[in-house]
């Protein structure tokens, strides 16, 4: 018996695994900084993404410090210090709170248009739900994406949606995986997981003894990192493919 025949759930990651990105996040970053009255024209790619690498590992520390909990991120007013960090590494200095404030909440405005559902992804959820499985999100990200699922239509197929990007929480560690498993009543062993990052997804889901599964469709570089018992696929609509009908 194939190792999917035994499947009662199927968890997926968002970014890039379901999701299109209509701007880049470079591209974003300038936007929302000028938004603010920040003039990044004379910082080029490599400086901002010096200062975001600078950034992670002085946020990382300080959730894991501050011993914050799994929903950290969720509101406005925790991205104050995280954000004068951001544009303190880009030598602006003395910013006020208020304007801290804005530029979270401009950030926010703006992804709302900078990630779209891929519609061949929506399909293939549906037509899973449609087969029996349980569907569910598992997320790295740090604000809750229900409303999106809801306002995107996947809402209503959906069994569990976990989230976090607290280091310890977060992938690849398995906690969010867990989680989602325990919510839906299925045994982690009876799990899929779905997502694009070898270093994130994959590990989390051997972590989490689910079933990995690799897509490549938008990140063709991550199929050299996995081994030969790493399913991978290159469109998601080759889910269907592996996963029969349950009714």
């Amino acid at each position: 018996m194939s190792q999917f025949n035994l499947v009662k759930a199927i968890l997926f990651d968002m970014h890039q695994t379901i999701t299109d990105m209509t701007e880049g996040f470079l591209s974003l970053t300038r936007k929302v900084a000028i938004e603010a009255g920040f003039d990044l024209l004379r910082h080029s790619d490599d400086d901002l993404i010096q200062a975001f690498a600078e950034f992670q590992e002085w946020f990382d520390q300080y959730q894991i410090g501050q011993d914050v909990n799994i929903h950290f991120g969720n509101e406005v007013e925790h991205w104050t210090e995280p954000n004068r960090v951001i544009f303190r590494a880009l030598g602006f200095e003395d910013i006020p709170v208020d304007t801290l404030i804005s530029i979270e909440k401009s950030w926010r405005e703006n992804l709302k248009t900078q990630e779209i559902l891929n519609e061949t992804a929506k399909s293939t959820m549906f037509e899973l739900y449609n087969r029996g499985y349980h569907i569910g999100i598992c997320t790295r990200r740090s604000y809750d994406p229900t409303e999106r699922l809801r306002r995107w239509g996947l809402f209503k197929i959906l069994s569990s949606i976990q989230w976090t990007s607290v280091p310890g929480y977060a992938k690849p560690h398995p906690f969010t995986l867990i989680l989602a498993a325990s919510e839906i009543g299925v045994n982690p062993l009876k799990c899929a997981y779905v997502g694009d990052s070898f270093e994130v997804d994959i590990l989390a889901a051997q972590r989490a003894s689910m079933i990995p599964i690799l897509t490549t469709w938008a990140r063709t570089d991550q199929a050299e990192k996995a081994s030969e018992d790493i399913h991978i696929i290159n469109e998601i609509s080759e889910l269907l493919d592996l996963f029969p009908d349950r009714n």
